[in-house]
């Protein structure tokens, strides 16, 4: 994880907020979590969360939205509260629907491309500043934190929370409130879009780890997975703005 969140924001500053959060966007966290989800409880119970999963990643696509529109007004702390606890309201309506996969997935598509298509259009250009020191150091210490937090909760919440908190906005948070704290609003909601972008990939994901993963060895599942996932994201790179 630290790693990934370093590269992830040194792609930020060399090819821009859209590009950057479209990387950003790949299943670097939720792909983590899950994989070791299987090898610690088992390919079936890594796929039993998956229709939870697609649940709660609306939750995350209506963070970003919420992000971006509050962040024009508010500093990123309360920016980040509002947004946080939209997640946590859509993560507790789903909670015990008996929802299908193929349900859950096209309604998943569904708000994601509304969302899409009624994002913010930022006005203005980012703030030039210098970036601290300890800025990387720092994302990858709060996102290391949640994603080792989120996986051991995994012993104790069961299939159906654990789905739910598996997209939860690590990545996306860890960067929207970075990015807002010290280059403004503007340059928070095109990373946001940019991650947005990258959902559509992520549903590929979450879809694969229900059909392939228990009928194959954990290892060989997720490299296709990652895989596919790059292909799905490959179409979607042409609607940056």
């Amino acid at each position: 994880m630290p790693p990934l969140i370093a590269g992830v924001t040194l792609a930020v500053r060399k090819w821009g907020e859209g590009l950057g959060g479209w990387i950003g966007g790949f299943p670097w966290v939720a792909g983590p979590i899950s994989f070791f989800i299987a090898l610690e409880h088992g390919a079936a119970f890594a796929a039993s969360t998956v229709t939870s999963a697609l649940l709660g990643s609306i939750g995350t696509i209506l963070f970003a939205i919420v992000y971006s529109v509050v962040s024009t007004r508010l500093t990123w702390l309360p920016t980040v509260i509002i947004s946080y606890a939209v997640y946590f309201a859509i993560a507790l309506l789903s909670l015990g629907r008996d929802v299908s996969l193929p349900v859950a997935a096209c309604l998943n598509v569904a708000v994601l491309t509304a969302v899409l298509y009624f994002f913010p259009k930022p006005k203005g250009t980012a703030d030039a500043r210098k970036q601290p020191i300890y800025d990387i150091p720092l994302r990858m210490l709060v996102s290391t934190f949640f994603v080792v937090l989120l996986t051991q909760a995994a012993d104790y919440l069961g299939p159906t929370w654990s789905g739910i908190l598996t997209p939860f906005p690590i990545m996306t948070s860890t960067l929207a409130v970075f990015t807002h704290a010290q280059q403004g609003s503007a340059a928070a909601t095109r990373i946001l879009y940019g991650l947005m972008l990258a959902g559509y990939g992520f549903v590929a994901f979450l879809i694969g780890v229900a059909w392939i993963v228990p009928e194959m060895s954990i290892g060989l599942a997720y490299s296709i997975l990652v895989v596919s996932t790059m292909l799905v994201n490959g179409v979607t790179i042409r609607l940056i703005r």
